[in-house]
């Protein structure tokens, strides 16, 4: 059936008057955007509203969607006991969209009551999806509803997910629209619940021009650091959204944008015409496999040598044989890690976020061949922070080897140096390691107390301390 729209809305319970106290006048241009995006709504009259927002039950590694025959939810914890909403679940719609991502191989946790008390959390409306729907329900109310709260996964995949909403909806015999519940950055000013960080107003006006122009591929781009920086919450919402028009051309509108307190709030719309045009997937996916050629032709036997093995693993389920590393690899590159025992780091990272990293402090095998390898294919699968890699992942992966000196006691913090040296702290039977020049660890201080919460080392009464030098093999 025909999708009647993407709506951006914030949900800061504040422009709730009944909340607000007043208050909610310091966003006036939020207020107006708000109640124009509700009167648009109430012209569409739609059957099903599928509501994306940053805060029902998140999962690092997943999607979640909630299932059952009506959600509930009230204000309760923002002050308010009166305001109250009970809205019926379009099953069916729910069920297409689980089994469209399940069909995928996106991780999605379909979240009735059952499971809900296995997961210790609950299956109500949370205020992500509640603000939005108290203006709406000022000037409709008789629709059904999807929940869905993304996970803390790449960005892609949430594009990719919003992609696959759009099947469902043209599958179904309804007339259904879209709600990206989310705000922008928290840290536009030191007034806000974070401090002011000058990657708050970049990421916001990376959000308003990528609506403005259509643009996806601007909020795809985004770093890591900025995103983390700007303290947000809205952005896998919004390209969730993005993702269901993928394919079509559209309209797009930012009716307002303001920050009154300190956090970005946007509000805006997608129309889809039904004219095509080429699917932003097929882009990115030409993009990738441009980035990855160009990516290991840099990388040294070393990473080559990693990279061989995860694929193939990933792909198989087996290991390299001999015979391909003659094939492969130089005689002299063969010789030089036959004939050499080291412990071994290899370390995964997708879209600068780490993806998987397991090692040895000291040699297991009898070569370097064989750390390689066997740590290669445990850090693809068996680190028990992440889900085991998938195929549609290795062009993504950003591979580094890490061969480790032999490690030297020392008596004190300041014989050590985040840069140069990694830490091994040891107390009793526990011992936890921490690589040297990693992003984000800045000083010795914290070097040590990551260290120390590896080892599950509680205080540092007692505790050896090591130092150690890294091969790096990167690119």
């Amino acid at each position: 059936m025909k999708n009647d729209g993407v709506f951006f809305m914030p949900h800061p319970p504040i422009l709730i008057n009944e909340i607000g106290n007043g208050r909610e006048k310091e966003a006036r241009d939020t207020l107006a955007g708000m109640r124009y995006l509700a009167k648009d709504i109430q012209t569409n009259k739609p059957d099903t509203i599928i509501f994306i927002s940053p805060h029902g039950n998140s999962f690092s590694n997943g999607t979640c969607i909630l299932y059952g025959h009506e959600l509930y939810g009230d204000f309760s914890s923002f002050g308010n006991n009166e305001i109250k909403f009970v809205k019926n679940i379009n099953k069916e719609l729910t069920m297409d969209i689980f089994n469209r991502l399940e069909e995928a191989d996106v991780t999605t946790v379909l979240m009735d009551q059952k499971t809900a008390e296995q997961y210790g959390v609950r299956v109500q409306l949370d205020h992500g999806v509640m603000v939005p729907m108290y203006f709406i329900d000022e000037a409709f109310k008789q629709y059904s509803i999807v929940h869905i709260t993304p996970g803390f996964t790449d960005l892609e995949e949430n594009y990719k997910i919003g992609k696959l909403i759009q099947e469902a909806i043209s599958n179904s015999e309804e007339k259904v629209i879209v709600v990206c519940s989310g705000d922008l950055s928290h840290a536009l000013s030191d007034e806000g619940p974070y401090t002011f960080h000058p990657e708050g107003p970049i990421f916001d006006e990376a959000v308003k021009k990528s609506i403005e122009n259509g643009d996806p591929l601007k909020l795809l781009s985004l770093s890591n650091h900025i995103i983390e920086e700007a303290g947000q919450c809205g952005l896998r919402s919004f390209l969730m959204g993005f993702g269901v028009m993928d394919g079509y051309e559209y309209e797009a509108k930012v009716l307002s944008y303001e920050g009154p307190f300190g956090v970005g709030y946007l509000t805006g719309v997608l129309k889809k015409s039904q004219q095509t045009k080429t699917s932003l997937m097929h882009i990115i996916k030409e993009q990738k496999q441009s980035q990855y050629f160009q990516r290991i032709e840099k990388e040294d036997d070393y990473i080559t040598l990693a990279r061989k093995t995860i694929e193939e693993y990933v792909r198989t389920g087996k290991r390299l044989n001999i015979d391909y590393f003659r094939e492969h690899f130089s005689e002299s590159f063969i010789k030089r890690i036959i004939n050499k025992q080291s412990g071994v780091f290899v370390s995964i990272h997708k879209g600068g976020q780490l993806r998987g990293c397991i090692g040895t402090i000291s040699a297991t095998a009898d070569h370097l061949l064989d750390e390689i390898i066997y740590n290669g294919i445990s850090a693809c699968s068996k680190d028990p922070r992440f889900d085991v890699v998938a195929e549609d992942e290795l062009m993504d992966l950003e591979i580094k080897v890490d061969i480790l000196y032999e490690r030297e006691a020392i008596n004190t913090k300041e014989e050590l140096d985040v840069n140069k040296y990694g830490v091994i702290v040891e107390k009793g039977s526990r011992r936890g390691l921490l690589l040297p020049n990693l992003e984000g660890v800045d000083d010795v201080a914290q070097q040590v107390s990551i260290a120390m919460n590896k080892a599950e080392i509680d205080d540092e009464a007692g505790m050896k301390l090591f130092r150690f030098e890294v091969e790096r093999h990167e690119i």
